[in-house]
């Protein structure tokens, strides 16, 4: 089947646009592309092979508010006096907390096979019993097309961990790219109603395709990192959190309250983004830290992406479930590293593998 041009398949972002959604699609940036709001079709970058962000920075946003609350605050002589309530004692404040839940319509348009696996990985953690409201609420109802890759370059591993390959029922669109053009396929009812509403043809047979790897590996999921020396693989790097902040799949965070000094009374209460490559994000009151050395937070780091052996469940997934890798295999942790630090190396170390 012949396919469409570029101009048919940017009909689709329209499309999505009139129904109410906000698109989301990767958008070049200088010599990068990242994921952005479109305001025109024409924005979308479609030769792009890795954004700078995910899909995650756009369902939990880095700085979101939670809810809003009054305080008793007091401006004295000796400077500002706060008292925020407690359980114990809510008395200082009339605690009704104003809280709004996102209302937009996300629709994600050319994400490649592992950030769409990234989505099923954050929908076990946050959809979990309890599921947080917020993320539910624009995880809801998403619109998910998908723009294969052909081949992928040096930092890509998406085949050694299994995302090479979109999850069911994880797309409404499937977009392969056909020479010059582009072919469609459908994988739900909506996306069947988008395509036949905007005159665009569908390849029905479009045969299921894995992109090529430039380097092959055989990862060690289930590998003993607590026994790992990883002395060589950290010495250069520089604290700078990069890995965790690019990752589709991280997901810790701290809760902060904050207020002006003009109006200390009114609180807002935030969920901001936290990175385990940071001294403090084990530090407790007192100053105690317990994940104190680069060596032990790189380990974290590796624990909450390669479950160790005999784990049953992945990190984040409730009890009875199969084990499931929190690493895509996107390579974006080592294409954004400074010191260009690769544990792939080191899990081939383990599992006495070659590269290709």
């Amino acid at each position: 089947m012949a396919g469409i041009s570029r101009t048919e398949l940017l009909r689709i972002p329209a499309a999505l646009k009139g129904l109410g959604y906000t698109v989301i699609a990767p958008v070049r940036s200088g010599r990068t592309c990242r994921l952005a709001p479109i305001s025109e079709p024409e924005e979308v970058e479609t030769g792009c092979l890795r954004v700078t962000n995910s899909p995650k920075d756009f369902l939990l946003p880095n700085g979101e508010i939670l809810y809003r609350y009054q305080s008793t605050a007091v401006i004295t002589s000796y400077g500002l006096k706060i008292r925020f309530p407690t359980v114990e004692d809510p008395s200082p404040a009339a605690l009704a907390p104003e809280c709004a839940l996102p209302k937009e319509k996300l629709a994600f348009f050319g994400l490649r096979a592992c950030l769409t696996c990234s989505l099923k990985y954050l929908d076990g953690v946050m959809l979990s019993d309890p599921p947080d409201p917020y993320y539910r609420a624009r995880r809801e109802g998403a619109f998910i097309a998908v723009l294969e890759c052909e081949e992928g370059d040096e930092y890509c591993f998406c085949g050694a961990v299994g995302s090479d390959r979109v999850p069911d029922g994880y797309a409404d669109l499937i977009i392969r790219g056909d020479g010059g053009g582009f072919q469609v396929r459908a994988m739900t009812a909506r996306g069947e109603r988008l395509l036949s509403d905007g005159g665009i043809p569908e390849a029905r047979n479009l045969p299921d395709r894995a992109p090529k790897m430039k380097y092959e590996y055989a990862l060690d999921v289930r590998a003993d990192i607590d026994s790992m020396d990883v002395s060589g693989h950290v010495e250069t790097c520089t604290l700078c959190g990069g890995c965790t902040v690019t990752c589709p799949t991280c997901y810790c965070f701290d809760i902060v309250d904050k207020f002006t000094l003009l109006n200390p009374s009114d609180v807002e209460r935030r969920r901001v983004c936290m990175s385990c490559q940071r001294k403090y994000y084990s530090m407790i009151a007192g100053g105690t830290t317990f994940v104190r050395t680069k060596e032990e937070r790189f380990k974290w780091r590796l624990r909450h992406k390669f479950p160790q052996q005999g784990a049953g469940t992945g990190p984040g997934s409730p009890a009875g479930r199969t084990l499931t890798v929190g690493c895509v295999g996107c390579g974006r942790c080592i294409a954004t590293c400074p010191s260009r630090i690769d544990f792939r190396g080191l899990m081939q170390e383990t599992c006495n593998d070659t590269r290709r």
